[in-house]
């Protein structure tokens, strides 16, 4: 018996192995490369939401330090507020009195500090009229800080006063812009 040598060649099939193979190495990378992409990208959104969220707590940090000076200073101004109500009720407040002298261009305004006459304001002093209410403001012993309650009195049934009550009232609306405490009504005491 004879022994036959067989031989086989595996040439061709090594050929495709390797073509697979390469194939599979080329898109396996791509693979990567994009899963790699999709990985800094989601980082980088990370780091993004994380910057936004820190901005977003310290914008409410922020606000809520705000909203806690702001009851801190309700609570002082409260004190000033009860403070410059006691006084204005013992008669320390301020009252301005509106009379009119015969025709409706010609008035005066009367300042009182509980029974003490401060000033008198003419007519003829409307163009300068915040300043003279400072003036009697400053005469009353007040300050810009200060809880300043204050009344304006006026008949209005008499002729002039539609005319003379709105320059007075923005006079008043004007100072409060430097005196941020003063409150001030007005009241009619026509009959």
């Amino acid at each position: 018996m004879k022994i036959r040598e067989i031989i086989l060649d595996f040439t061709s099939l090594l050929d495709v192995t390797m073509i697979i193979l390469f194939f599979f190495v080329l898109y396996s990378s791509i693979d990567v490369e994009n899963v790699s992409e999709k990985a800094k990208a989601a980082e980088a959104s990370y780091t993004e939401m994380q910057a936004e969220n820190e901005r977003e707590q310290q914008e409410w940090r922020e606000k809520a330090s705000q909203e806690w000076e702001r009851i801190l200073t309700a609570d002082s101004n409260a004190a000033a507020n009860q403070e410059a109500l006691s006084a204005y009720n013992d008669g320390s407040g301020l009252a301005f009195n509106l009379h009119e002298v015969e025709s409706g261009n010609v008035w005066s305004l009367s300042v009182l500090s509980g029974n003490k006459k401060l000033n008198e304001i003419s007519s003829d002093d409307q163009y300068k009229l915040k300043d003279k209410l400072k003036e009697s403001i400053k005469k009353a012993g007040f300050e810009r800080d200060d809880v300043i309650i204050a009344t304006f009195t006026y008949d209005g049934s008499s002729y002039g006063t539609a005319k003379a009550v709105p320059i007075i009232e923005d006079a008043f609306i004007s100072l409060q812009r430097d005196y941020k405490g003063l409150y001030f009504t007005s009241i009619n005491i026509s009959k």
